[in-house]
């Protein structure tokens, strides 16, 4: 639990929390949970970054939560932040990996915040005037309309990306994270 990047209250009920907070596990799968399931926890965070045998005694850990339902649960979101997609769960990335994210997403901002605005405008005007009038949606509006949504789907990835570096108050130097 020391190599986690978050700075955690002393309460094992604080700590509850706040884990579950980052890691949006239902408050309804924590009830009367304790030090194993907050152990189970940061193993699910920590899992993408162990090497084999951390991995072994990790899934122990997760597999010692008598709460069958939130077990699963977190076993559930340690395979797929590992083997599927670990923007599933941001609070999975490397301290390295949020920044490059963070960074990624702020050059796409700036892009489309130098673009899009006037284009943006101008298009949404003209797809609303030829909507009202042939009654009917071009390409180019279906274009103006995924645009929009990619620059959306930016800003709340850039975010959520923020929130989670909000969220680690310290760089951990274990060399797990």
């Amino acid at each position: 639990m020391s190599a986690l990047p978050y700075q955690l209250p002393k309460s094992a009920m604080q700590k509850i929390l706040h884990l579950s907070k980052i890691t949006s596990i239902p408050m309804n799968l924590l009830q009367g949970a304790g030090d194993a399931e907050i152990e189970a926890i940061a193993a699910m965070i920590l899992y993408r970054h162990m090497d084999r045998l951390q991995r072994i005694e990790a899934m122990s850990v997760i597999r010692s939560v008598k709460n069958r339902a939130l077990m699963g649960h977190i076993l559930d979101k340690t395979l797929d932040t590992t083997f599927v997609n670990p923007q599933w769960g941001i609070w999975s990335l490397s301290n390295k990996e949020l920044l490059e994210d963070i960074n990624f997403h702020t050059v796409i901002d700036s892009f489309a915040g130098y673009v899009g605005i006037g284009g943006s405008i101008i298009g949404g005007k003209d797809m609303i005037k030829d909507i009202w009038t042939l009654k009917k949606m071009g390409k180019k509006h279906w274009t103006l309309i995924v645009i929009w949504g990619s620059v959306i789907f930016n800003k709340k990835e850039l975010n959520k990306a923020q929130a989670e570096l909000g969220n680690r108050q310290t760089i951990n130097k274990s060399g797990l994270y």
